[in-house]
């Protein structure tokens, strides 16, 4: 494979949100494709990792979008950093004793474009995330840190709703009362809000579904952190775009970058209508409905179900809200 790397960044001092200090700020990435090419940024999910292309060997979570010619490999280079409290390379509770007990969505994007800005990148061609990674899309918008020519946000909102953080809390519940059990626990529940119940009676017989859970949570229980988990699910909680701010709406309406929203029908979760309303705050704006019956986990699946849309987005140059 062309180019291809995958490495760790030593930035030094940080300070979070709530002032605590990670001592030297570490953050894993993976580059793949030419330099001097379009630059994609993608924002990874909840518990996700930096690996968006993957090898041959152990293909990433979107190595399908890329060389299945939505975003052809040969045409941009793709920047992921994996976002600090994972457990995949980056500063978390897993590689330093002291990290912060504290982490906020802001905090993980101020870390991001600190790699950016070191590995040398001042514009961003397409920024891309889906759910936590949809968020961390918004953040860098409203930074303004970077020139952004196209965004796109999938599955996300401005803020996460009352309803999602009662399953986070229930989750992060499980995990204090046995962090092994309760990890497999709160991943069986992750998992209902993830997909959709036409797809669970779809895929499963009620006998099924009962083995499928328990292998989901068992094998989370295995590959996961659960220091690192409850981590992510308070960056998850702090994320509110409009959180001690006045000014977003003028800021995004300022903004000449072109969005695009996808919202999945089903989604507990981020519903279309939500979805929608954070793309409406944006000057030039799209929005695509993708009506399979996933859920909130159909932008990880069914690529060929909504992914013809992102490739035209990208190739279209004029995008203005109807």
């Amino acid at each position: 494979m062309t180019n291809y790397t995958v490495d760790t960044l030593e930035l030094g001092s940080f300070t979070t949100e709530s002032g605590e200090y990670i001592s030297n700020l570490k953050l894993r990435y993976e580059h793949v494709g030419l330099k001097g090419q379009p630059l994609v940024v993608v924002c990874h999910a909840l518990t996700g990792n930096h690996l968006t292309y993957g090898t041959d060997e152990q293909p990433g979570w979107w190595r399908e979008i890329i060389d299945g010619g939505y975003m052809p490999i040969h045409d941009y280079q793709f920047l992921t950093f994996n976002v600090i409290g994972s457990p995949y390379g980056s500063s978390s509770a897993l590689n330093d004793k002291d990290f912060p007990k504290s982490l906020t969505l802001r905090d993980i994007v101020r870390a991001i474009e600190l790699g950016i800005e070191t590995l040398g990148f001042e514009r961003i061609h397409i920024l891309i995330g889906g759910s936590l990674g949809g968020m961390q899309t918004l953040e860098i918008l409203y930074n303004r840190k970077f020139e952004v020519d196209k965004a796109v946000i999938l599955a996300a909102t401005d803020k996460t709703s009352s309803y999602s953080r009662a399953f986070n809390e229930i989750a992060r519940q499980a995990i204090q009362l046995d962090y092994n059990e309760g990890m497999s626990i709160a991943r069986q529940l992750g998992f209902l809000t993830y997909r959709s119940s036409k797809s669970y009676d779809k895929r499963f017989s009620p006998d099924q579904v009962v083995a499928y859970q328990k292998h989901q949570g068992n094998k989370f229980m295995k590959y996961f952190d659960a220091s690192c988990y409850l981590t992510l699910l308070d960056v998850l909680d702090s994320h509110d775009i409009d959180r001690g701010r006045d000014d977003v709406d003028d800021v995004f309406k300022s903004l000449d970058t072109k969005v695009m929203t996808l919202g999945f029908t089903d989604d507990l979760l981020y519903p279309d209508d939500l979805v929608r309303a954070v793309g409406r705050r944006f000057k030039y704006h799209k929005h695509f409905f993708v009506p399979d019956n996933v859920g909130h986990d159909g932008f990880l699946l069914n690529f060929n179900d909504w992914a013809p849309n992102l490739y035209h987005f990208l190739k279209v140059y004029k995008t203005k809200r109807k």
